[in-house]
């Protein structure tokens, strides 16, 4: 099987390593070590292979900077956990109905929780105790930095980052799967009278469906896979696959899911893939973890749906979205929409000051974009 580089291919082989316990592989003749540590920072999986990295004979400059970005992720997983288990204790004390999800979840199932890494919390919580969820959030020093159509996002220095999800999905790019009896189907916690635990298929099918959103707005890198691989290996007797393969068929990720779980088993468990599945595979681990061409799918579609437009309308719009999105963001203009420029001006500050690394790299893009564009 090839990938796109000698390093990526030994970063698979180092994966494969970490997640089943198995001897480290040889190292390759030519392997770049400085473009295989970035390469591992760019997939967020260096916390991953670190707990074998002692074994080969790395280069002492990279085995210094895996260690120590291993280190710092290793402190930072502590102080998150720590501060998770303090908000729990008051969202029990508030009678708030909370369930995690994604990798606050999924690191349960790795060889060691601290090889999963995990930029935030997601969690899932009771929207009719949206105001205690805020108040309790505030209490704690946390800044709301922004309400989208499903989610609120919580900051406090120096990195703890919590999402509170009002629901798993929303209508976006025609892809909303249907995830309602997620709660119904829920097991509660034994000691915490308010907490659920996703259900086995549910942790199964959402972390496919977050996987194919992220396909859809620009792509995905190896630690998704490597997710699916030890949910399919740790839970191959608890998933109803009757079930599974329903839901699948009623989002339409039948497809999608099958050259998933092909690429999972072909990249640890040495197993043959198609082709395409190859090319599928060779495409994702171009991309980090968060894909790389986002901003280009919703540059895409506005123009699809606004006609030939310059680059900066399509800014326009981003800096002063419509009106529906702003009372969706910020509800408080329903009651209030003369206060609507304000939160204009709110908006941009919070952009200013949380997201200016995307909005350089989204500009960066788009600048290339249209360059390729003008060639033509």
């Amino acid at each position: 099987m090839e990938f796109t580089s000698i390093e990526s291919e030994y970063l698979v082989a180092l994966l494969k390593c970490a997640l089943k316990s198995q001897n480290v592989p040889d190292i390759p003749a030519g392997l770049n070590w400085k473009e295989l540590v970035n390469i591992s920072k760019k997939q967020q999986v260096y916390s991953t292979i670190a707990p074998i990295i002692n074994k080969i004979n790395i280069p002492p400059e990279q085995a210094q900077e895996l260690i120590f970005y291993s280190q710092n992720e290793l402190v930072r997983m502590i102080a998150m956990k720590n501060e998770l288990e303090q908000i729990e204790k008051e969202l029990n004390g508030a009678g708030i109905k909370y369930m995690l999800l994604k990798g606050g979840v999924i690191k349960n199932y790795y060889p060691l929780q601290k090889m999963r890494q995990m930029s935030d919390y997601d969690i899932l919580y009771d929207v009719s105790k949206r105001n205690e969820l805020i108040s309790i959030m505030k209490n704690r020093g946390f800044n709301l930095t922004s309400s989208s159509e499903n989610s609120d996002d919580f900051f406090k220095k120096p990195y703890y980052t919590f999402e509170w999800h009002r629901e798993l999905f929303f209508e976006e790019h025609d892809f909303n799967p249907d995830f309602s009896d997620v709660w119904d189907n829920a097991s509660k916690d034994d000691k915490k009278e308010f907490e659920y635990h996703m259900s086995s298929n549910d942790l199964y099918l959402h972390t496919i469906a977050h996987m194919y959103k992220h396909y859809i707005l620009g792509g995905f890198g190896i630690r998704f896979f490597a997710d699916v691989y030890v949910l399919l290996t740790k839970l191959k007797d608890e998933l109803d696959k009757a079930y599974i393969d329903s839901k699948l068929e009623k989002m339409g990720l039948v497809d999608f899911e099958f050259d998933v779980r092909s690429i999972c088993f072909a990249l640890f468990d040495d197993k043959e893939i198609t082709n395409s599945q190859v090319l599928f595979l060779n495409e994702s681990l171009s991309f980090g973890i968060g894909g790389a061409t986002g901003a280009k799918l919703y540059y895409d579609e506005y123009r699809s749906k606004h006609g030939d437009v310059s680059v900066s309308k399509y800014y326009r719009s981003k800096i002063f979205p419509s009106k529906a999105y702003m009372k969706r963001t910020y509800p408080v203009l329903t009651k209030k929409p003369y206060l609507l420029f304000a939160y204009y001006i709110i908006r941009l500050f919070d952009k200013f000051f949380h997201s200016r690394k995307r909005i350089k790299s989204d500009i960066k893009m788009l600048k290339e974009t249209v360059k390729e564009e003008n060639k033509q």
